[in-house]
């Protein structure tokens, strides 16, 4: 009898992790921190079978006090020390591209150490996929590249500056056919595919979606992002209720933000919303 209700608990969980596919933050989170699955990944959008990665992070968070912290699907380095970044914005939103410069630019202030030249940031690269064709010109994939204008004419083609930006999306079809299958694959992630061009991908789905122990941990993962999410969503309205009163000192923004007890978060709103001024709210905190 308990092992019929441990089946039935297992097959209940996998049942929600089969909902999961690659076109997920969490999903792919969990599925590229493997460095040979992201490896497939970097190779076959960027058209480069020799890519060898040295580390990846996913879900990496950079973060900012004093300005608006990002939190970047993929972060990949190669051996080269050239730097991959990988979003999946499957959702429409206004400023794509300004998106990109504002990441970026992050990522240039996070590995440009103090006293070296800027010659010596490394290339970037920028792999954009989104569910649909933003940009419209009913094509699967767009590169940007920087040109330099003259007289109101092109004096200088590819203006190389180290940033490289490609932008797929799942509504057309790219010109190249094993970008097109992967693509297609990110949006079923079929457990059971069968395929030589990203093997190790698909071995991952199957982990996580089959495997009683990746199912266990997909379900855990997904409980937890949605107490995170309260806990978020309470210093989010802490801190609006703080901004209308004045600029917020950084060590109780840092306070407020560590603070991970929902009962204590929702006495700080309460708080918020009476005081008068942001010293009364520190002094009641």
């Amino acid at each position: 009898m308990g092992e019929k209700a441990v089946i039935e608990t297992y097959e209940e969980k996998r049942k929600r992790v089969q909902e999961f596919n690659l076109t997920s933050d969490l999903f792919a989170g969990k599925v590229f921190e493997d460095i040979l699955a992201s490896q497939e990944l970097c190779r076959i959008l960027m058209q480069k079978p020799d890519i060898l990665l040295r580390n990846v992070k996913t879900q990496y968070v950079i973060r900012n006090l004093e300005s608006h912290s990002v939190q970047l699907d993929i972060l990949a380095e190669e051996i080269s020390g050239n730097m991959i970044n990988i979003e999946l914005q499957m959702y429409q939103e206004d400023a794509p591209f300004k998106r990109t410069r504002y990441y970026t630019s992050c990522i240039d202030v996070n590995i440009l150490e103090k006293g070296k030249e800027y010659d010596e940031l490394p290339t970037v690269t920028v792999l954009y996929i989104t569910a649909t064709d933003f940009i419209g010109s009913g094509k699967g994939y767009y590169q940007i590249r920087r040109t330099v204008q003259g007289n109101g004419r092109i004096v200088r083609k590819n203006v190389d500056n180290g940033l490289c930006e490609k932008y797929f999306n799942l509504e057309y079809p790219t010109t190249d056919e094993k970008i097109n299958k992967l693509l297609e694959y990110l949006r079923n992630s079929d457990p059971y595919y069968q395929t030589e061009l990203f093997p190790r991908i698909v071995e991952r789905v199957c982990f996580f979606k089959i495997g009683r122990e990746g199912v266990d941990i997909m379900c855990e993962i997904a409980d937890r992002i949605r107490q995170e999410g309260k806990i978020e969503g309470k210093i989010e309205d802490i801190m609006e209720l703080l901004e209308e009163l004045g600029k917020v000192p950084v060590k109780i923004v840092q306070r407020i933000k560590r603070e991970t007890d929902l009962n204590v978060l929702s006495r700080w709103i309460k708080c918020a919303a009476v005081v008068s001024s942001i010293s009364e709210f520190e002094a009641k905190m």
